[in-house]
C-alpha cells in the first residue's frame, strides 16, 4: 500500500485565501510553477473560498481523466485535525466523508499549520477511511516562505521514489532540522 504507480505525479492544488484583505495576493502559485518550470511537474490550482467550493473540486479531482494528478496539495490556513475555511473549520473526518474511499494511490499533503498536530489515530483512521497512500504535513504554526519552499522540495522527492517511506527517509536524512523545526510529518499505513 506504501507504493506509488508512476514516479511521475502531477499535483491538483485547492487554496483558501491567506488573508481577508483582497489587496494582499499570498499564494502557493508560485512554488507551482517553480516546480512546472524546473521539474515539468504538472499541476491543476484552484481557489477554494466556501465549502461547497472544496466539496466541489475534490470530487472533480477523483475523475478519471485527473487520475496522473494523483498529490492532492490542500493549502489553506489549519489548525491541530482541520483546515480552515474562511474561519470555517473542516475536521479531518469531514473532509475524508468529502473524498469518501476514492484515494488508493493518491498522495495528501496539508500544507496548512497545525493541522497534523492531532493524535496518530485521527490521521490513521483518515487514512483508512480515504484509502490514500499517505498524508503529510505540518504540526505547527508556520512560516509562509520557509513552508512554501519545504513543499517544494516535498513534492520534488515524492518524484523520484515510488515507495513513500523511501521519501520518509530521504528526507530525514537531508532535511531532519527543517522538519523538525516545521514538526512535519508523513504517515502511512
Amino acid at each position: 500500500m506504501k507504493i506509488a504507480k508512476a514516479y511521475q505525479k502531477e499535483v491538483f492544488c485547492l487554496e483558501g485565501d491567506w488573508s481577508n484583505d483582497l489587496k494582499k495576493q499570498n499564494s502557493i502559485m508560485a512554488a507551482l510553477l517553480f516546480l512546472k518550470q524546473n521539474r515539468n511537474i504538472d499541476f491543476i490550482h484552484r481557489n477554494c473560498g466556501t465549502i461547497e467550493n472544496l466539496s466541489y473540486y475534490l470530487l472533480q479531482w477523483q475523475l478519471k481523466r485527473y487520475s496522473n494528478y494523483s498529490i492532492l496539495y490542500l493549502a489553506f490556513h489549519g489548525k491541530p485535525g482541520q483546515i480552515l475555511i474562511n474561519k470555517t473549520p473542516i475536521h479531518l473526518d469531514e473532509l475524508a466523508e468529502m473524498l469518501g474511499p476514492n484515494c488508493h494511490n493518491r498522495i495528501i499533503h496539508f500544507g496548512s499549520c497545525q493541522t497534523l498536530n492531532t493524535d496518530k489515530r485521527h490521521i490513521k483512521r483518515f487514512l483508512k477511511k480515504t484509502n490514500a497512500l499517505c498524508v503529510c504535513g505540518f504540526g505547527k504554526e508556520l512560516p509562509f516562505v520557509e513552508s512554501s519552499v519545504f513543499d517544494i522540495l516535498l513534492i520534488d522527492m515524492f518524484q523520484e521514489f515510488l515507495d513513500v517511506r523511501r521519501v520518509e527517509a530521504t528526507l530525514k536524512q537531508n532535511y531532519s532540522a527543517l522538519m523538525n523545526r516545521l514538526e512535519f510529518k508523513l504517515i502511512h499505513l
